[in-house]
């Protein structure tokens, strides 16, 4: 069996969608970049399903304007059943909450539109403890992305904003300016995606 990443694949909605397809393959990129990174390391992953404590302690979690589209599309037109109702009610109160709204039973509900900083994020070694970020405290211990993949994702991502292709992406990402798009995740107004989940439902 591949440990490859494969590409998601959600064919009726990227037809309809033209954007969903770009942001698929930023994902991809990504993915495959962390995969790399994690094979060049050669120390074993110490995050597995279950382990939430990155989306308790980050509090900066940034966001771009294409992936929050994504988010938007998976949750409402995606999530079901008691998940939806879930992360419906969470939205709603998410500035009470101390974690991630999307998180539910110690897992990510929207795991398949997540976030680029969430898909890099990871931790070797061990578990991190309750309320630790791993990034400030053993940063060894924190996968350094493949820098390659890494570039070209946000170069992708401004493909979105009209950024013609050549030197201008590559200036925007190499001096970071490409980091002024993105929002904090737990900073949005979160109430108009919990609106908007409940319109389908009524």
């Amino acid at each position: 069996m591949s440990s490859q990443p494969a590409r998601p694949r959600f064919p009726d909605d990227e037809k309809r969608l033209p954007w969903l397809a770009l942001l698929l393959e930023i994902q991809f990129i990504t993915n495959q970049g962390v995969a790399a990174a994690i094979k060049a390391d050669g120390r074993k992953l110490a995050c597995a399903r279950g382990c939430a404590s990155c989306c308790r302690s980050h509090t900066d979690i940034p966001v771009y304007p294409l992936e929050l589209m994504g988010i938007t599309w998976f949750a409402v037109e995606k999530l079901e059943g008691e998940s939806r109702e879930r992360v419906r009610q969470q939205l709603l109160r998410h500035r009470d909450l101390g974690n991630c709204p999307f998180l539910v039973d110690e897992a990510c509900a929207i795991h398949p539109l997540r976030p680029m900083a969430c898909r890099q994020f990871n931790v070797f070694t061990t578990v991190c403890e309750a309320g630790e970020d791993a990034f400030h405290t053993r940063r060894g211990d924190v996968l350094n992305p493949d820098a390659k993949r890494k570039h070209e994702a946000l170069r992708e991502m401004l493909r979105h904003h009209g950024v013609k292709e050549g030197l201008e992406r590559r200036r925007l990402v190499e001096t970071g300016e490409v980091h002024r798009l993105a929002q904090s995740l737990r900073e949005m107004r979160w109430e108009s995606l919990a609106a908007r989940m409940g319109q389908r439902e009524s």
